[in-house]
């Protein structure tokens, strides 16, 4: 055998060796898999976000009434979310002596004030009376638009109270919060914060859980609960006061 050939078969055989040896040990196919997230059982798989500023990037509508929006698309845990736009509406009873306002703002979200994506919904009364404020995840577009929440039997949110004063901060028996939706622009019954949660307003971020159950009753029977597409909160004082309440995480649990 000539010295050239020689040299040849023995650099592929070190060639041939060396890829056994990597592929002997490099971590099986299956192996690898098991360890990205999106093998893993999503953690939230029994939950449907409905607005979740520090999160959900702007998007078309999600998971609407008739399943995938048409611009709707699974985020990488397979779920499928909605978009973060949407639009505001909040009023009061007693002006120009009264004000509302509800705005999606940055740093107010439950992820704080140092991550600059982390958004929150800030609802601002100042005044006496009754003051309310809504967020339509949809902007009321299209007119028929809605969220389909039958498979799930709760309506979750995170919320802190910040008031100007310990004077000025909204009576916690009157913070109420309710569900719109397209078909027939109803609403569900009223759901006082304070029965799911008696110190909710101590500053801190608290996770209500109200069931659909109560939001069923009375005049939320006839609530379509495949066309919801808003989140309203509102509350009502005999004295002046001075307050935001912060939104965040508005869920569907089953």
């Amino acid at each position: 055998m000539k010295l050239w050939d020689r040299g040849i078969r023995i650099a592929s055989f070190a060639v041939w060796t060396s890829l056994t040896l990597a592929g002997c040990l490099r971590p099986g196919l299956s192996r690898s898999v098991e360890t990205t997230p999106a093998a893993q059982p999503a953690a939230d798989d029994q939950r449907l976000i409905i607005w979740d500023g520090a999160r959900i990037r702007a998007r078309g509508a999600g998971l609407g009434r008739y399943g995938l929006g048409r611009y709707g698309r699974p985020d990488f845990n397979g779920r499928f979310d909605l978009w973060d736009g949407g639009k505001s509406w909040a009023t009061c009873d007693s002006k120009p002596k009264c004000q509302a306002t509800l705005v999606a703002k940055s740093g107010v979200g439950v992820d704080g004030i140092n991550i600059e994506a982390a958004k929150g919904l800030e609802f601002h009364a100042a005044g006496s009376g009754w003051a309310g404020s809504g967020w339509n995840w949809f902007g009321w577009w299209p007119p028929t638009a809605g969220t389909d929440l039958r498979p799930y039997r709760s309506l979750t949110f995170q919320i802190r109270v910040e008031p100007k004063s310990r004077e000025s901060a909204p009576d916690p028996r009157t913070v109420v919060v309710h569900l719109a939706c397209s078909n027939g622009k109803r609403t569900t019954a009223g759901a006082m914060v304070h029965k799911y949660d008696g110190r909710f307003d101590d500053g801190k971020w608290h996770k209500i859980a109200i069931p659909v159950a109560d939001l069923s009753r009375s005049e939320g029977a006839q609530f379509d609960w495949e066309t919801a597409w808003e989140f309203q909160l509102s509350t009502w004082s005999a004295t002046p006061r001075d307050f935001n309440i912060y939104v965040d995480q508005i869920a569907a649990e089953k």
